[in-house]
């Protein structure tokens, strides 16, 4: 990577950063989503302080808790991003971007990080602010060593998996088609059971981390039951569920990442051909 190019990457990435941390909605939808997850009887916060329910294993409760913001919080982050790229495009100043010395390249992954971080900050402001909590409430510090590992293996490849299809799927249908689409892909993906129909839960390609929950973090939900990876008797897509270990586990979050890459170039191409 040459300087210039180091340069424009920097310039983009701190700009979309302050850009999109300052919207409003980044912070009111994950916000209003925590709050209507806990008013209808989310397990959040009894999984955290409620002696009866939550586990003794601080690992168990920091997990499980990713766990839960993960699924809740990563629909309103790919629904927030969907409209990051074509704005340029919609506000026509995408030609006068293009004008300028800095690559195409370097500005589209500038937006990617830039962008995509601001708005994961508030999903890890509620992630660590509750891992935080429950660390002073039960005396545990070793929680919040167990939530960086956490955020690291699982939370972090998969909203970079996010990201990166939110910015460049938008390009080829509407961005409001985009959210309905994806908001049915994350349920369908991730909570519908294998041996329900066919779905890409318990696979490698498996956002939520299914085999770093099961093979890095020895996961197996708070009451020590369930199972996040792996062949599941009769099911399609088996091919896609070796047995968890940590190579697999390695495997599926290069996966994610090589995905999210591919879906990047696409969108690049894409741009480049209307240019």
């Amino acid at each position: 990577m040459t300087s210039q190019t180091a340069r424009a990457l920097g310039a983009s990435l701190r700009y979309e950063f302050r850009m999109q941390v300052r919207k409003p909605s980044v912070w009111i939808v994950p916000a209003l989503t925590v709050v209507l997850f806990l008013l209808i009887g989310g397990s959040l916060l009894r999984d955290l302080f409620d002696p009866d329910e939550s586990s003794d294993d601080a690992r168990t409760t920091v997990v499980g808790l990713a766990v839960q913001v993960h699924t809740l919080l990563s629909i309103g982050y790919g629904c927030l991003l969907a409209d990051r790229l074509v704005r340029d495009d919609r506000l026509r100043v995408a030609p006068i971007l293009d004008a300028t010395p800095a690559r195409p390249s370097a500005r589209l992954v500038g937006k990617y990080l830039g962008a995509g971080a601001a708005t994961a900050v508030p999903i890890l402001a509620v992630y660590f602010g509750f891992a935080a909590a429950y660390a002073v409430h039960t005396g545990a510090p070793d929680a919040l060593g167990w939530a960086l590992a956490t955020c690291a293996v699982v939370i972090v490849p998969g909203l970079l998996f996010v990201a990166a299809f939110a910015l460049a799927v938008p390009l080829i249908m509407p961005a409001p088609l985009f959210r309905v689409f994806f908001v049915g892909y994350w349920l369908w993906g991730n909570v519908v059971a294998p041996d329900m129909m066919p779905t890409l839960a318990r696979t490698l390609i498996h956002p939520l981390g299914g085999y770093p929950l099961d093979a890095l973090l020895d996961f197996h939900g708070i009451d020590g039951g369930d199972t996040w990876a792996g062949p599941v008797p009769g099911a399609t897509l088996n091919f896609l569920r070796p047995d968890p270990t940590p190579t697999t586990a390695w495997l599926s979050i290069a996966v994610l990442l090589a995905l999210a890459a591919v879906a990047l170039a696409g969108g690049h191409a894409v741009r480049a051909r209307r240019a």
